[in-house]
């Protein structure tokens, strides 16, 4: 045997040096058959899923039509991977477009205001057009100058804003609630997304009666609605470990960050905040935030304040909320956030992250051996949040209880009846939710629901609506831009826990985050707003009763042996 000399540097390890040792018991020849074996079983098993799967579609296509989406988007991202690997270079540099050196000019940012400002009216008139048949509507399009001119009005660095996130933000918010509230496929698509997800949520029972037995419907919200928390979270963990949410993720940042012109390291984070809390989205740009700008960190904490994650996503479903339309606020949101955080706390820095392609996606610190493992912490992860949703709930509905009590009390004594901190703010916000679009006669009652989801949380805020929605005590249209409005984690809790959470992260950026975390609070406040006023501009009679679709899952019927359908 030939000996050879070898140096081993400090990253290298004995496993890297075994296949340089052909006469070792496991050599090239025995990796080669076992990548032989890999690949005729990957294949056989994709031939024969392809198979089952047309005979499905033949058979039954109406049933199938889930099984067609799984299967279609699994698909695109192979593809999308595959493609990527080999020929992502060569089309990146031949996509490359070098930006000219007096882009920065004066008379560039002049041209690109002038530009800006082109695009803004046509978006102006776009949304008069089609409220012609409706102009009760366009009252929501003053509520969107309010909140905008508002915005402005706080703002750091009033004669610095950009434009350009701006505009992109609002004109994606635009053509998403076009999408959903305004076309055939828009509705059909998120009506279906919807049901699957509530047929998904409506799983949980098979766990909840086992544990707690079938008289758990005398704690509902411990034993059904917490179950919930625990149940998405693990599925989402499973996600993550198959890699789905991150292909998900990036697709999403490169949209926003090609359109809006974000730095990557906060349009990737806000990307994340759709699905992800806070604390955890910040993982995913960990080894940038020690340098990230003053108007990033904003950025970043607004995005957590405008969007709520995936594993409460099931707790507003139960409590009669459309599925459809916290989607579809999600999804609106985040190109949101990032506008009026843009407004408020313009970029004045040069980011280090300016260029998508110098970042790369760095994921999350907690790695799962398997499918099992990425379940079992995804179940054990949810139980702090359970934990903190309940504590959060006991504890704030009980203060909002002895609030009512002094509030009634001082009422009391000038002859002033039945008053509380809800009556108070539901006549404090009735211009704000008037400007939303809401109807005169339902301001009152949403705007004490928004009321509470500020001052509270928003499980309380969806909690009132859920009753008042049952009672049939609110119109669709209010009800419509209410889910809007509430879909967001912009509460003092909140801000407690973004402010704790990237602390510990970046120790050295605690004054900064700070000084920001109150004004990115009141960003991602407007945000939803600004999601609300669009859900009010789109608003028609016909479009609500698809997207509707209450979920109750005490009257479900749990069988494995069939598939809903897709209508």
């Amino acid at each position: 045997m030939e000996s050879a000399d070898i140096i081993l540097s400090p990253t290298d390890s004995v496993d890297q040096l075994q296949p340089s040792q052909p006469d070792s018991e496991h050599g090239p020849r025995y990796a080669t058959v076992k990548q032989t074996i890999k690949r005729g079983l990957l294949c056989a098993t994709v031939l024969a899923y392809f198979v089952y799967f047309s005979f499905a579609m033949a058979m039954n296509f109406q049933k199938a039509i889930p099984l067609l989406c799984i299967t279609a988007f699994v698909c695109f991202c192979t593809s999308y991977a595959l493609v990527k690997r080999k020929f992502g270079s060569r089309i990146a540099k031949s996509m490359h477009i070098t930006r000219l050196k007096g882009c920065c000019s004066p008379l560039s940012r002049k041209l690109s205001i002038i530009v800006y400002i082109g695009i803004s009216l046509v978006l102006v008139a776009a949304m008069i057009l089609i409220n012609l048949s409706s102009p009760g509507n366009l009252v929501s399009l003053a509520g969107i100058f309010a909140l905008l001119f508002f915005s402005w009005l706080i703002s750091y660095h009033k004669t610095r804003i950009d434009p350009r996130p701006v505009v992109w933000g609002l004109t994606l918010q635009f053509l998403l609630g076009l999408f959903v509230l305004r076309t055939n496929v828009g509705q059909q698509t998120f009506s279906f997304l919807g049901k699957q997800v509530e047929h998904f949520l409506s799983h949980v029972i098979a766990g909840v009666e086992f544990v707690f037995g079938k008289n758990y419907v005398d704690f509902e919200f411990a034993f059904k609605l917490m179950p919930t928390v625990i149940f998405v979270n693990s599925a989402v963990s499973i996600l993550y470990h198959c890699g789905l949410m991150q292909a998900v993720i990036q697709k999403l940042a490169v949209v926003m960050h090609n359109t809006m012109g974000t730095s990557a390291a906060e349009t990737l984070c806000t990307a994340s905040s759709i699905f992800l809390g806070q604390p955890e989205a910040s993982f995913t740009i960990r080894p940038y935030l020690e340098k990230m700008t003053k108007s990033e960190l904003h950025a970043i904490m607004t995005a957590g304040f405008a969007s709520v994650t995936a594993d409460v996503f099931g707790l507003f479903v139960v409590y009669g909320i459309s599925s459809a339309h916290i989607l579809t606020a999600v999804l609106m949101s985040a190109p949101a956030g990032l506008a009026v955080s843009k407004i408020i706390y313009p970029e004045v820095e040069e980011p280090e992250t300016r260029d998508l392609s110098k970042m790369q996606h760095q994921e999350d610190s907690k790695e799962t051996a398997n499918l099992i493992d990425a379940a079992a912490r995804g179940a054990t992860d949810a139980i702090f949040v359970v934990f903190a949703v309940v504590a959060s709930l006991i504890a704030f509905l009980s203060l909002l209880h002895f609030i009512n009590a002094v509030i009634a009390y001082l009422g009391s004594l000038v002859d002033i009846e039945d008053l509380s901190l809800d009556v108070i703010l539901s006549f404090a916000l009735i211009p704000v939710t008037f400007l939303m679009g809401v109807p005169w006669s339902d301001c009152r009652v949403v705007g004490e629901v928004v009321g509470l989801k500020t001052v509270i949380n928003e499980f309380v805020g969806y909690q009132r609506l859920g009753s008042y929605i049952k009672a049939n005590q609110i119109s669709k249209k209010a009800e419509t831009i209410a889910t809007y409005a509430l879909c967001g984690f912009s509460n003092p809790t909140t801000v407690g826990i973004t402010l704790s959470g990237l602390g510990a992260l970046i120790p050295s950026r605690r004054k900064d985050l700070a000084k920001l975390v109150m004004t990115s609070w009141v960003a991602g406040s407007i945000a939803c707003f600004l999601t609300a006023c669009f859900a009010g501009l789109m608003y028609t009679e016909t479009e609500n009763e698809p997207l509707r679709t209450p979920f109750s899952p005490s009257n479900v019927t749990l069988n494995f042996t069939t598939i809903p359908t897709a209508t």
